[in-house]
């Protein structure tokens, strides 16, 4: 049986991903977001497969709600086998554009996309280091590539790429022994976030994904990919 926490898994990419892990059965799945309440999608997959799906409230940068959910899934399982770290934000124009940046808001998205998915992995560490062929995926994003020439989006490409960096440490950090992380660019997905004019329908990022994730083994931490495989450039 599988043992996998999700976050930000009440819309796009996150919740295809909830969807397709819950078809397949045998697994024990923790879907978190801010607010469960609101999340009626994530809560109608969770009455239609009940007892796969575990909805719990975790706000990625509340250290204390962090640890509640930390404290949730503890008393479920003694192990978790993969973590995928996926929610995210874009920012608004402040965040985005050369002329309306503020420090708030560029700080909130480096905060959200980059510190939280980091604080996470930490609070989660005893439970993956007891789990099977354990893995923590970040998922990033091409704009985070050092290699990119095209400008504006301030915030989220510094964001995915300090994410980068935070994913490559802890790939050759002892204290992450036994513990595959990888990066990986789920491509350019028709969510929210990535628009609708966007190349990938969500359900086709998340079985690529969902692929990939099941073939990581130690020899692929520390790097960075494309949702089909591939190698990206840092």
């Amino acid at each position: 049986m599988q043992r996998i926490l999700i976050t930000g898994s009440n819309r796009g990419i996150g919740l295809e991903l909830v969807r397709q892990y819950a078809g397949d059965g045998d697994l024990c799945l923790f879907a978190t977001c801010r607010n469960p309440g609101q999340a009626r999608q994530l809560q109608e997959l969770a009455h239609l497969y009940d007892g796969l799906i575990q909805v719990l409230q975790m706000d990625i940068t509340d250290e204390g709600s962090i640890a509640a959910a930390v404290q949730a899934v503890a008393a479920k399982v003694d192990a978790l086998d993969l973590l995928i770290n996926n929610a995210g934000i874009g920012g608004d124009d402040h965040a985005r554009i050369m002329g309306q940046l503020t420090a708030s808001e560029v700080g909130k998205v480096v905060t959200t996309n980059a510190v939280s998915p980091l604080i996470v992995t930490q609070a989660f560490r005893g439970l993956l280091q007891r789990g099977s062929n354990p893995r923590v995926v970040m998922i990033s994003s091409g704009l985070g590539s050092l290699q990119r020439t095209d400008g504006r989006s301030y915030a989220y490409r510094m964001s995915k790429a300090a994410m980068n960096m935070a994913a490559r440490v802890l790939a050759f950090d002892d204290a992450m022994a036994g513990v595959t992380t990888a990066t990986v660019n789920p491509g350019w997905v028709r969510t929210d976030m990535g628009g609708a004019n966007a190349a990938l329908a969500p359900k086709d990022s998340a079985s690529a994904l969902r692929a990939l994730f099941k073939r990581l083994t130690p020899a692929d931490s520390g790097k960075f990919f494309q949702y089909d495989g591939t190698d990206l450039p840092w």
